[in-house]
């Protein structure tokens, strides 16, 4: 049962972890069939499935499914292979837990606001994060988390994942350059920033030049993002930006 209230806790944080589950056992074996084990992507665990070689081997295999997503079923024959004196064999039964995929939007201007409505219908987690005092006063969704704080302490307090979708899209470019750089190293899916050809072109040269970043770090970053089609208005900019994270979540399988 404290496995299953774990699970209910770290779905609710976007928290990604591995399910183990002892689903067969012949001979004798530290834990029997129906045994659970929680695994986080730092190795720490809730749960059993019998400790020593057996348990710290499943720990590995689970650590490792975290970085491709899926299942596995694998056969731990204690004796020859783990050198347990157990003597007998479990079969685990592994399964990540996919985290709803959370898009975290930093400004709750015009274009902040558009998007945020519109990703509420598309399956994603949204967080708007801005630092005008009643900017969210006229804001009436109840599945948008909304978050009146400075944008680094914002940062600082948040859960960042594999499955997290940044959007820089702030009042100033010195604060959508802030946000970039406190979030580039942060684990993410995406991370883009709105803005002009001068304004990409800025960030870029103090990304190299003052922060240190290298070219692949840089070029990871979507900017100016969204999908490049004929938009204006800050709806139209939304639907670009949307339609790039549609197609980057959806694409998530391509290089397994």
């Amino acid at each position: 049962m404290e496995v299953i209230k774990q699970i209910e806790s770290i779905q609710q944080q976007n928290i990604p972890a591995v399910l183990c589950i002892v689903i067969e056992t012949e001979g004798s074996t530290p834990r029997k069939a129906g045994s659970k084990m929680l695994v986080l992507s730092d190795g720490k665990i809730n749960g059993t499935i019998g400790g020593g070689t057996v348990e710290s081997e499943a720990i590995k295999d689970a650590q490792s499914l975290l970085n491709c997503q899926g299942t596995l079923l694998k056969t731990y024959n204690l004796s020859t292979d783990l050198e347990m004196h157990c003597g007998g064999r479990m079969t685990v039964y592994f399964e990540t837990l996919v985290t709803a995929a959370h898009i975290i939007i930093f400004g709750a201007g015009h274009i902040g606001r558009a998007l945020s409505k519109m990703a509420t219908i598309t399956g994603f987690k949204i967080t708007v994060i801005d630092d005008r005092p009643g900017i969210f006063n006229s804001w009436t969704d109840e599945c948008i988390e909304k978050i009146e704080a400075p944008y680094i302490t914002a940062i600082q307090n948040l859960t960042f994942s594999d499955n997290t979708y940044i959007i820089c899209c702030t009042y100033q470019h010195n604060f959508d350059a802030d946000v970039v750089i406190s979030c580039l190293t942060k684990p993410h899916k995406y991370l883009g920033m709105i803005g002009s050809k001068r304004k990409v072109d800025i960030l870029r040269k103090r990304l190299s030049e003052e922060e240190g970043f290298s070219e692949e770090q840089i070029n990871s970053i979507d900017m100016p993002m969204g999908i490049p089609i004929a938009c204006e208005t800050p709806e139209e900019i939304a639907v670009s930006i949307l339609c790039k994270l549609v197609d980057v979540k959806n694409k998530k399988h391509e290089k397994d």
